[in-house]
């Protein structure tokens, strides 16, 4: 079976920017039914499954990976549709390529649920605690679709590069959006779109925010097994709203069939690191994170723009990156704090 990843690429490329990724598993009827006891477990079954049963054309379980929630849509012969928000939606506590866990407590007569997704086989594994009683049901499901949505959903990862707040992302990132926004130190920012590059995959914002830090442009040009770091935010929301960080090195200086203005990592990039910086020891930039290999047939297969792509885009648009002439590479400290002062979450509506 294909993995959660692979579900989501066309063909074997992807781009990262994490798209509200809608899982839905159709015709999840129960296989078992295990219980601890059975003295309230009549009662249960009648209030919850019996209708259902009697009525059912499909029950389906839709996986939101950007709200972090799985709802239950059930669907009746009749052609009522009954969401299961009206009780509270499950919430993902944990979440990977094969296996999604979440759990949803205070519903009526229940004191707390847990749900196992394994998106391998397509099973759902619930365990319901009922006036005390734990019981245990596993459905099947049948058909698995997605559905990505970009209006009101996607959301990367953007950087600044000068102190006048200019920021660069990927241009996938904020294509189609009404409006784009920044999370900075906690306080959202309305960002303008000045100028995007659909080839290069490339977009430059503005925000009226003047950032603690920004990043400057290397001088060097890459060179393979060259220590790199990127952050960024994968997964969106989903994760946390903390800035991830990841070192690894550049394994060859051409990108996807031989796209000389990219260059090739092995640092870990997924959905939501789109348009993040990766930089030098020294913290100047390096490249700009935009896609990789489908997770279910490759390993640490990834890219990144090149800064001296950027730095044509941004000349072609009238801004002058700043060039970093440091010689010494800075310290841990130093440039996890450039990093924080410097990369934001960003979204559209």
């Amino acid at each position: 079976m294909k993995k959660f990843l692979g579900i989501i690429v066309l063909g074997l490329l992807w781009c990262s920017a994490a798209n509200a990724v809608v899982i839905e598993m159709n015709k999840c009827f129960s296989t078992t039914v295990g219980k601890t006891k059975i003295s309230n477990w009549e009662e249960f079954k009648k209030l919850v499954y019996e209708k259902i049963s009697a009525d059912y054309e499909d029950l389906i379980y839709s996986i939101n990976t950007d709200t972090a929630k799985v709802s239950i849509i059930r669907k009746y012969t009749n052609g009522d549709i009954e969401i299961d928000d009206v009780i509270g939606p499950f919430h993902i506590t944990n979440f990977t390529s094969e296996m999604i866990i979440a759990s949803r407590s205070n519903t009526p007569g229940t004191i707390k649920e847990k749900m196992i997704i394994n998106l391998s086989n397509y099973t759902i594994q619930r365990t319901e605690v009922y006036y005390g009683e734990q019981h245990t049901l596993k459905k099947q499901c049948d058909v698995v679709s997605t559905d990505i949505a970009k209006e009101g959903g996607a959301s990367g990862t953007a950087f600044f590069i000068s102190n006048k707040g200019f920021l660069l992302t990927n241009n996938h990132v904020v294509e189609g959006c009404k409006s784009q926004k920044i999370n900075y130190f906690k306080k959202e920012h309305e960002v303008k779109i000045i100028a995007t590059d659909k080839t290069l995959d490339l977009a430059l914002l503005k925000a009226n925010v003047k950032p603690r830090s920004f990043i400057s442009f290397s001088r060097d040009e890459p060179k393979k097994r060259q220590v790199i770091t990127a952050a960024g935010y994968p997964l969106g929301k989903y994760l946390s709203d903390d800035l991830k960080i990841n070192d690894g090195r550049i394994s060859a200086l051409k990108g996807f069939e031989n796209n000389t203005n990219q260059l090739q990592h092995d640092i870990a990039i997924n959905p939501g690191n789109s348009g993040g910086p990766i930089v030098n020891e020294k913290g100047q930039l390096v490249a700009i994170a935009v896609s990789g290999m489908a997770k279910d047939v490759t390993e640490g297969l990834n890219f990144g723009i090149k800064s001296s792509a950027a730095t044509n885009f941004l000349k072609l648009n009238k801004i002058s990156p700043s060039v970093g002439y440091m010689s010494f590479s800075t310290s841990d400290d130093r440039l996890v704090k450039l990093l924080e002062e410097s990369t934001v979450y960003t979204f559209c509506k």
